[in-house]
């Protein structure tokens, strides 16, 4: 397998602090050797902010325009954009660069504690990487995504998220409204993957092959985000915002087989991993296994 291995070493635009640092720290203990060792291809891409630093939703946005181009050309090259990056925010650049390659339609599964649901309207601390799933689906800064991305917002129904446990009051409405499919996180936790998640993938996956026209055993394209605070702070304390009665290591890894089983992946996104918080090094072994996982060659359900 060919693997763009794309770095954005960025925490809201400012470089290389926070989790801005987990992309070093990924390729410092040898990510990019252990792909290779494993028999990929594999090109280490690191994205960088060219223009001054303004604020923080237009460094964002430049930011996730260098990424847009790095994942168009990773796929141009027929490579898999695997994405190391501070916040969850990347998926903006991830989706434009997706949609720029021709693979637009793909489906978007979402592993997270947290909504990233909020708009400036609902958010209750104005954090702005707690938006970055409502401007994918257009419904915060919109015009800004649509103009300095050139790209399109994403369909709610090509969404599951998946592993969510924290929520803003409002933002937690506006997601149930939403087409969304939502896997509560204590649900995923208490029952596991195989039976929480995978009914959900299952009806993502035929509805997104419909869209494509596909017949089985054709399998439809899907985009993975995982945020590694989807996973219980005993398996990875070291992320921007931990919180409790996450899922274990060995259930998101199963989580991350059971999409890969429906889907085909376009690309992978990993963010959150904060190095100044990982004394034990647990969670840096957490983002390591997964970006094994997603490369890993996975038989398909018959």
């Amino acid at each position: 397998m060919r693997v763009s291995l794309i770095a954005v070493p960025y925490d809201l635009g400012r470089a290389d602090v926070g989790s801005g640092r987990g992309p070093a720290a990924y390729l410092k203990a040898g990510a990019a050797e252990t792909l290779r060792a494993r028999g990929h291809e594999v090109e280490i891409v690191t994205v960088k902010r060219e223009a001054a630093f303004s604020d923080e939703l237009q460094a964002v946005l430049d930011v996730n325009a260098a990424v847009a181009v790095a994942v168009d050309e990773a796929v141009f090259a027929d490579s898999l954009p695997l994405v190391v990056a501070g916040n969850c925010n990347v998926t903006l650049g991830v989706q434009a660069g997706l949609q720029r390659a021709g693979d637009g339609d793909a489906a978007l599964v979402w592993l997270d504690a947290h909504g990233d649901f909020n708009t400036p309207a609902t958010t209750e601390t104005g954090y702005l990487d707690g938006m970055p799933l409502a401007m994918l689906c257009g419904r915060a800064y919109r015009e800004a995504f649509e103009r300095e991305l050139e790209a399109e917002p994403l369909a709610e129904q090509a969404i599951v998220h998946a592993g969510g446990r924290e929520f803003d009051r409002e933002e937690l409405d506006s997601l149930l409204s939403s087409a969304i499919v939502l896997v509560d996180g204590g649900e995923l936790r208490a029952r596991g993957p195989a039976e929480a998640l995978a009914p959900a993938l299952d009806a993502l996956a035929v509805g997104r092959r419909d869209v494509a026209a596909l017949e089985p055993p054709d399998a439809p394209q899907a985009h993975l985000h995982v945020d590694l605070d989807v996973l219980d702070p005993t398996a990875a304390p070291g992320v921007t915002f931990p919180s409790p009665r996450g899922l274990s290591a060995a259930q998101l890894l199963e989580a991350i087989d059971l999409v890969r089983e429906r889907f085909t992946l376009v690309a992978v996104t990993v963010t959150s991993f904060t190095p100044d918080r990982d004394e034990a090094g647990t969670t840096l072994a957490a983002g390591l296994a997964v970006l094994q996982r997603v490369t890993t060659e996975l038989a398909r359900r018959p």
